[in-house]
């Protein structure tokens, strides 16, 4: 197991080794790419030639070594970018251009409408020689076409179209949570305080607000606007334009439409309602603890 160990770590430092000595020899690569222009085409071409011999030493021992794909990566790159550089060295160094290559080219193949490709390969062979290539220079992506296999789309199924209608009644005041429990403790409040009154129309601000606690004041404007909603209570304007909040006969309601109650308030206002209303307690009482 020791001896295991010892040779999978000896692989992954000569691994690293070469990983690196490959961003060398890509990093000496852009090097020369930028001295083109400053360097004959000799310098150039003798240049590439040694970072070449370098990465076949590289690789050299190494041929039955397992798969890196950092490594393929590396080794493809830096074999690019010497076909690059070599390519623009040609360019700066002499008087070629593509027009003139590919024109050379189609008249040593294309004579007499016949086309003879050894001419040129007899000719290319005298300046070639082999070069010995490893497995990370070929390519090494699966280029097998994938089979698309077609999906059998589901039948759609059609939904009956009903007409949408509203419930006559909500059942939220029914409901056993907490938000429920208080609406109705409220209510309750409201026909007490309503019948105590001999049944007069209640000033909505007065009966909303909390001298000591804003934040009371807002939750009780909620919770009445759930109320009015439900038909429970009815808002109607006064004699001195403030809203009045009376108790809704159960047997008027029937058939009509539940309605909304919209109002604006801040912290500013809520003080002024409180002195207009001589506030010191509020008319509504939270709901005790115990009972939520």
């Amino acid at each position: 197991m020791d001896a295991d160990q010892s040779q999978s770590q000896m692989e992954g430092s000569a691994q690293d080794a070469r990983i690196l000595c490959l961003q060398n020899l890509i990093e000496k690569n852009i090097e020369i790419e930028q001295q083109i222009e400053n360097n004959t085409f000799g310098q150039s071409i003798a240049a590439i030639e040694e970072i070449i011999q370098t990465a076949n030493d590289i690789n050299k021992g190494h041929e039955d070594r397992r798969t890196n794909s950092t490594e393929l990566v590396l080794d493809t790159e830096l074999l690019r970018r010497n076909y690059e550089v070599v390519g623009k060295a040609i360019q700066h160094n002499t008087n070629f251009t593509d027009r003139m290559v590919a024109t050379a080219i189609n008249d040593l193949v294309f004579k007499e409408h016949e086309e003879d490709w050894d001419a040129l390969c007899s000719l290319a062979i005298q300046f070639g020689r082999p070069l010995f290539t490893n497995d990370s220079m070929l390519p090494f992506i699966d280029v097998t076409p994938k089979v698309v296999v077609q999906k059998q789309r589901a039948p759609r199924k059609t939904k009956s179209q009903v007409d949408e209608k509203r419930p006559e009644k909500s059942d939220q005041l029914e409901r056993k949570d907490e938000g429920a429990a208080s609406v109705t403790h409220m209510l309750k409040q409201i026909r007490q305080i309503y019948r105590e009154g001999n049944q007069e129309p209640i000033p909505y601000f007065k009966l909303i607000c909390n001298p000591n606690n804003f934040m009371d004041t807002v939750q009780n404007a909620l919770q009445l606007s759930f109320l009015v909603k439900e038909n429970y209570i009815s808002i109607e304007n006064g004699e001195d334009g403030l809203p009045l909040v009376r108790v809704v006969n159960s047997k008027s309601v029937e058939g009509k439409a539940p309605a909304q109650a919209i109002c604006s308030i801040d912290v500013s206002f809520c003080e002024k309602m409180v002195q207009h209303y001589n506030l010191h307690e509020p008319m509504l009482k939270r709901l005790p603890v115990s009972d939520k």
